[in-house]
């Protein structure tokens, strides 16, 4: 049985969903054999599910722990004794899949494996039921599997409609996403809940409270340091940095030199030498610069633009990549800028982003638990806080700076930059 019973959750996820809507609803009675045997199980879930749905270590319920762990695990004989006579029913796979999963949060022996097994044998007959992916991804969740199950329900809801999955699946999909630390993906899916039932946002004020409490507030007033602006990662020999403050992901090759990260002036700035690359006098290095800041009051998107092109002559540039349908790219020639190793040949792209309905959500990755140790007690396992985006409409800048000598490299840089550039 996985690794789960000395670790307690810093809050008990589960307690703030309501169970109305629960999951052994989405069983298709009618579709079950109907056999005495298969149907008491049926009802004796429906019995059992309030107590076993989720695992908790304080058992407070006015039913024996040991009487529903009995109660499910003959429930559970009973079913696998049935899918030997009617092994592709795929509702009875998926009835003993969530009975086992119940079992499993009561201590039943050998019930995560009845579980995981039974369910993959339903997702194999029918592969376009997300039903058995749903059901192992709460498991999952509940698990120190929380990674796996997290992806898992974020795959369901890419490839659905949200209109079209169950209420259930919702209120499983915001305790994992909560745990997960997933604070975006937790809203937007009690928006659904919302839409779904108008009037029920008071039903999810516990999750809404805690994904708002995941996000610390942008304070203009504070001084950033690198740290609180970016983070970094890697992709093979590419470093990739995010920043969540201004809503940005950036990629830089390895051999890249950063001459600045950070946040000045109410700035998020990132500023990189490439190259370098042999000009017509000795070597050079273009500069890459990404600027992301708050308009002024009244300050259109291109007169911001114009501030950077006082000196030379800019011109449209129509092969530019743009991140946004709706950018300026403009070429900028500034005559004998770099002396011997030519003009200047800059580039600048300028777009503009609206702040979206649920900042860093395309940037929320499901976090995993810390591997257990073999010391004696209880592990408490504590969500990292991430920075809120800069309220409001903000604008982008990326620029090139380069001499006309090594223009050709440069630009491959500055294209791999703004191909690889991610803005929610």
């Amino acid at each position: 049985m996985p690794y789960r019973s000395a670790l307690f959750f810093a809050l008990l996820f589960f307690l703030f969903t309501p169970r109305s809507f629960a999951d052994i609803a989405a069983i298709h009675a009618d579709e079950l054999p109907q056999e005495t045997a298969v149907l008491a199980a049926l009802d004796d879930a429906k019995q059992m599910e309030p107590y076993s749905s989720t695992w908790t270590s304080n058992w407070q319920y006015e039913v024996k722990k040991e009487e529903v762990a009995s109660r499910l695990a003959k429930d559970l004989g009973f079913l696998k004794l049935a899918i030997k006579a009617h092994p592709d029913n795929v509702e009875l796979l998926l009835l003993t899949g969530l009975v086992a999963r119940y079992a499993y949060n009561v201590d039943v022996d050998g019930s995560y494996d009845d579980t995981m097994e039974v369910l993959g044998q339903a997702q194999k007959l029918v592969p376009s039921d997300v039903r058995a992916p749903w059901f192992r991804a709460t498991l999952e969740c509940q698990t120190m599997e929380l990674k796996a199950g997290a992806d898992e329900f974020l795959a369901i809801e890419s490839g659905h409609d949200w209109k079209s999955l169950p209420e259930s699946f919702w209120h499983d999909y915001i305790n994992c996403a909560t745990i997960a630390n997933l604070p975006a993906h937790a809203l937007r899916a009690v928006s659904h809940l919302v839409a779904l039932h108008p009037g029920s946002q008071d039903d999810y004020s516990t999750a809404v409270d805690i994904a708002h409490n995941r996000v610390i507030p942008y304070d203009p007033n504070k001084k950033y340091e690198p740290k609180d602006v970016w983070s970094g990662g890697s992709a093979g020999d590419e470093s990739i940095f995010t920043s969540t403050l201004c809503g940005v992901r950036l990629h830089a090759h390895g051999n890249w030199e950063i001459d600045q990260l950070g946040m000045g002036n109410g700035s998020c700035i990132a500023d990189f030498s490439t190259g370098p690359y042999k000009a017509t006098k000795g070597d050079l290095r273009p500069s890459v610069l990404l600027l992301v800041q708050q308009p002024k009051q009244g300050e259109s998107l291109q007169s911001y633009a114009a501030k950077f092109v006082k000196n030379g002559i800019a011109s449209p540039d129509l092969a530019l990549h743009c991140p946004a349908s709706d950018c300026i790219a403009l070429k900028v020639i500034d005559p004998g800028m770099y002396s011997k190793n030519g003009d200047g040949h800059g580039r600048i792209v300028v777009f503009e982003r609206d702040q979206p309905e649920f900042p860093g959500l395309i940037f929320e990755s499901a976090a995993a638990f810390p591997k257990p140790d073999n010391s004696v007690g209880a592990k408490y396992y504590r969500p990292t806080e991430r920075q809120g985006r800069v309220p409001g409409k903000l604008y982008y800048l990326v620029l090139l700076d380069a001499a006309a000598s090594i223009e050709e490299p440069a630009l491959k840089d500055f294209d791999f930059f703004l191909q690889t550039l991610t803005v929610e």
